[in-house]
Formats: structure tokens, C-alpha cells, sequence
């Protein structure tokens, strides 16, 4: 009986905690997948804490060991998918490249957020450290946006990191990360001419699947982690998993 109701707890608190993470993440971030995902794992947890004591016969019973194995295919195709995720953003810290793409990430108006502050960050210091390397800064205009991305973290090199704008190429047409890729590497040529080596930028927990895609649209280049928000972490974390599995089902990893 004592375990019982210690697993009941456990349930409970695990559950309102990631209802807790998507109610308050909503308030600060973008509503996208992420932001509901915890909550999507949370409320059965709640669920199943109220119903345990009834669930040992009938319906209820085969509900039970339903989510024990939902969740445990879930648990090992996160622990999995989060080895994928740690092991490429730790791959490239000494990669030597001609060209690094800065992957974009939203803006609020002209001001770029904390994520891709992060990134930006990331390649000011890449470039301060191989001098004779060239950006991309990577990012079309979205809902909410007032400039291209490219354009606000264009800005953000050379205002608040001190980077010549001689150093920025801007590619502000893209509307996903095939087409950053693809343009970049337009862009890059057309400046540089052929036989570049690339890296790109991009928040760790991405750098993985921006790899294959960086791959499948002809672009050998390495990854390079930024950091990511921390009270976010979570959301991203989840939201790529779901990213990489839709990836592996389609074949494109």
C-alpha cells in the first residue's frame, strides 16, 4: 500500500510539474509544439494518480499497462534521440571552415531573442577566432517580424559584437532550414567564389537534424552548438525528439 501511494505522488508531482512548464513557458515564448508537449505528457500522469487505486481489473487495467509501455517507448525514444542531440553538438568545437551560416530563430519586431542572441554570440566568437572567415547570417521575415531576420542579426554582429559588416554576407529569403542552406550557399559562392568549406550555427539541441538537412540539400558542413535557453531547454528538447522521429520516418536521416 505504501508504494503504492508513493507512486501515486511521484505521478502526481511529475505530472502538474510539466502542466506547471506549459502553462508557464506559454506566457513567455512562442506557442509552438513544444510549449503543449509537457503538458501532452503531464495531464495522463495526473490522470493516472486519481485512477490508480481502481485500475486492477477490466478497462481500466489494460489502460494501465497501456501508458506503463507508452511511456516507456516514449522514455527510450528520448533517452535515444537525446544521445543523437548531445553527441553532434559536442562533435565540431575545432572545425576550421570558410563560410559559418548562422541558422535564424524568431525576432520580436527587430530585436532578436534570447535563442538567437545565443547563436549570434556563438559565431561572433567563431569569427573572432578564425579571422579570415565570412558569415551568413540566414533568415527570412515571419508573423510578428518588421525586418528579415538575416537583417536584425546582421545588425546584432555589427553593433553588439563589433564584427565588420565587410565579414556578413545577409540571406533573408529562407523560410526553413533546407532553404538556409540552399540560399547561403548561393549567396557564399556568388561572394566568394566555388570550393568553400562551410559550418553552420545553430542551438545544440539542433545541430543534429540541421546536420541532415545541411547534408540532403548538398552542403557538407559542421555543426556548431550554442547554447540554449535554459527555462525553454525543456520545450526544445521535446519538440526536436518529435522533430527527429518525423525525420526518421520519412527516411531523411
Amino acid at each position: 500500500m505504501q508504494s503504492s501511494t508513493a507512486l501515486r505522488i511521484v505521478l502526481l508531482t511529475v505530472g502538474l510539474l510539466l502542466i506547471a512548464d506549459t502553462a508557464i513557458v506559454s506566457t513567455l515564448s512562442n506557442f509552438n509544439l513544444g510549449v503543449i508537449l509537457p503538458a501532452f505528457f503531464g495531464v495522463p500522469l495526473v490522470l493516472l494518480a486519481w485512477l490508480l487505486p481502481r485500475m486492477d481489473h477490466g478497462i481500466l487495467l489494460a489502460l494501465k499497462w497501456a501508458a506503463t509501455v507508452g511511456y516507456a517507448v516514449a522514455g527510450v525514444i528520448l533517452l535515444v534521440c537525446g544521445l543523437l542531440m548531445g553527441t553532434a553538438a559536442k562533435r565540431a568545437k575545432d572545425v576550421d571552415a570558410d563560410v559559418v551560416v548562422v541558422l535564424g530563430a524568431a525576432v520580436h519586431g527587430d530585436r532578436v531573442t534570447w535563442v538567437l542572441s545565443n547563436r549570434l554570440d556563438t559565431a561572433a566568437d567563431y569569427l573572432n577566432s578564425h579571422p579570415n572567415a565570412v558569415a551568413v547570417v540566414s533568415g527570412g521575415q515571419g508573423n510578428g517580424e518588421t525586418v528579415a531576420e538575416a537583417v536584425a542579426m546582421q545588425q546584432y554582429l555589427i553593433e553588439r559584437k563589433g564584427i565588420d559588416p565587410g565579414r556578413i554576407l545577409v540571406e533573408s529569403e529562407s523560410t526553413n532550414t533546407r532553404e538556409n542552406f540552399v540560399f547561403s550557399k548561393s549567396i557564399a559562392e556568388q561572394a566568394l567564389g566555388p570550393n568553400l568549406t562551410y559550418a553552420f550555427v545553430t542551438t545544440g539541441f539542433h545541430v543534429f537534424r540541421a546536420g541532415r538537412v545541411a547534408k540532403a540539400a548538398g552542403l557538407d558542413a559542421a555543426g556548431i552548438a550554442a547554447p540554449d535557453v535554459w527555462y525553454i531547454a525543456l520545450n526544445n528538447f521535446l519538440r526536436e525528439s518529435v522533430g527527429i522521429c518525423v525525420y526518421a520516418l520519412r527516411g531523411q536521416l
